[in-house]
């Protein structure tokens, strides 16, 4: 026992957080270890050390006093350990020790309270849904996930990755429903990784999304339990990483960026036209600037000649091509768009608002760029709004300055080539073995029941057959 603390307090360099007391049990002798930022002082109080007075009045006569204390402490959560590195791992994560003679220790679960209680969603704001996020205790969060799913086909595979840091990290499936090969590769991926630490869930959606070699993610994120709740009835997997507010839901499709926690809550007709609506606007910004800078370069002969001659009077005092001037303008808007979000909330909104006015308003009067241009990067800055996925955003981003590209080199029959490229590429693309194009390449009809449109819920009585074998979700007589 004593060759133990001596290792214990050599590898932690002494650390004065570590608390070592000694105390004897009917003469005999144990050592209580824990470590004091991470416990609650209370609960050893309250529980340890009044239970091992309790014990050491009561028992008199020679005792087992492991099997005693195993017994009789009053804890919820108990561990048996044996061996030294148990021993470091339960004391690093918020255990309190007991250290017997015999070399044989108690892990008592004394953790204090670090993380911040339930809150509302800051990135996947909804109007009419469940108003609860993911926090950064892992507990909490498969808690969350455990009050929407209430059975025993919930299953969860825990991991402990990171070689300094021992992240605790919960693969989430329904047992019934999800595809067990699927599982299976998800599982060996996580194992396989070797790293220092795990300090939030993207350093595992990077290392396990490595079969990935487009922009567009086949990971998704998300803070909403509802969201990853519904993942999972659908045949998917959810990832759980401790210290971190956000799941990761794989296997992601394109279709999915379309989709909004809120559109399982409206009527058919209405999420269809949002939904189009969705649609549109990603055509919009990820194509009108290339082909702005196609027509105003190579293909005037596509406007109407008043239409023309007006593109022309905005752009006679501008001294660049259509190519730069729509280049130094969505810059400026990334910018912006970067500083929104690293500036503190109270005073963004309206720096943002008032940089872009100004900008715009110098640029034009400057005669830097035409009005013309203004509005084509607003339309296209306003529709990339739609989208809250970082990836996604940054995806679209990458292949908009392509298409441009194209434009200012070949024109519309750029674009067009590119844009070929661009579905050629994702229907290349998989996610976990899955196609990433799923319902349109290859086509399902289930899944297209809830795609671009969505049909009424009681059409949409199956799942994907990509996703699961298990297809019915219910079956109903209901005309």
């Amino acid at each position: 026992m004593e060759k133990i603390i001596e290792k214990l307090k050599k590898e932690t360099n002494n650390l004065s957080d570590i608390i070592y007391r000694i105390k004897y049990i009917n003469n005999q002798k144990i050592y209580i270890i824990y470590n004091e930022p991470l416990v609650s002082s209370d609960k050893i109080s309250d529980f340890i050390i009044r239970s091992l007075d309790n014990i050491d009045k009561t028992y008199k006569n020679k005792i087992d006093l492991y099997s005693v204390i195993l017994n009789d402490i009053n804890n919820f959560k108990v561990t048996q350990i044996n061996n030294y590195q148990d021993i470091v791992f339960y004391l690093h994560n918020g255990f309190t020790i007991i250290l017997f003679e015999n070399n044989t220790a108690l892990a008592f679960e004394t953790k204090r309270n670090l993380s911040r209680s339930i809150s509302s969603p800051t990135t996947e704001t909804t109007l009419r849904s469940a108003n609860d996020a993911f926090v950064e205790d892992i507990q909490t969060n498969t808690g969350l996930i455990k009050r929407r799913i209430k059975t025993n086909n919930l299953w969860i595979k825990n991991i402990q990755i990171g070689k300094q840091s021992n992240t605790k990290v919960s693969l989430f499936y329904i047992n019934n429903i999800t595809d067990k090969k699927l599982v299976k590769k998800v599982e060996e991926q996580l194992k396989k990784i070797n790293i220092d630490s795990i300090i939030d869930s993207s350093t595992i959606k990077n290392l396990i999304e490595n079969e990935n070699k487009n922009a567009f993610p086949t990971i998704a994120t998300s803070e909403r339990p509802d969201r990853a709740s519904n993942a999972l009835l659908e045949g998917k997997i959810v990832i759980l990483v401790d210290n971190s507010p956000f799941a990761l839901i794989l296997p992601n499709f394109l279709n999915d960026i379309f989709k909004s926690t809120e559109d399982n809550y409206g009527k058919a007709i209405n999420v269809s036209f949002t939904r189009l609506i969705r649609f549109i606007a990603f055509f919009i910004t990820l194509l009108t600037p290339a082909v702005y800078i196609a027509i105003i370069t190579y293909n005037q002969e596509m406007l109407p000649t008043q239409l023309l001659i007006s593109f022309a009077s905005q752009r006679s005092l501008v001294p660049f091509p259509a190519f730069f001037e729509a280049l130094l303008m969505i810059l400026s808007f990334e910018i912006l768009r970067e500083s929104d979000l690293r500036i503190p909330n109270f005073s963004s909104s309206a720096l943002s608002i008032v940089g872009a006015l100004i900008l715009g308003e110098a640029a034009v009067n400057a005669g830097i760029v035409s009005p013309i241009m203004i509005i084509v990067i607003s339309v296209t800055a306003i529709s990339a709004l739609l989208f809250t996925e970082p990836e996604v955003i940054y995806a679209i981003r990458i292949y908009r300055i392509i298409f441009m590209l194209a434009s200012a080199i070949m024109g519309l029959i750029g674009v067009i080539f590119i844009f070929i490229f661009f579905i050629l590429k994702l229907s290349s693309l998989y996610s976990f073995g899955k196609p990433y194009l799923i319902p349109y390449a290859p086509t399902s009809i289930t899944g297209l029941k809830n795609s671009f449109i969505k049909l009424s819920t009681k059409k949409q009585n199956k799942r994907n057959p990509y996703l699961s074998k298990n297809k019915i979700k219910y079956r109903s007589d209901t005309k």
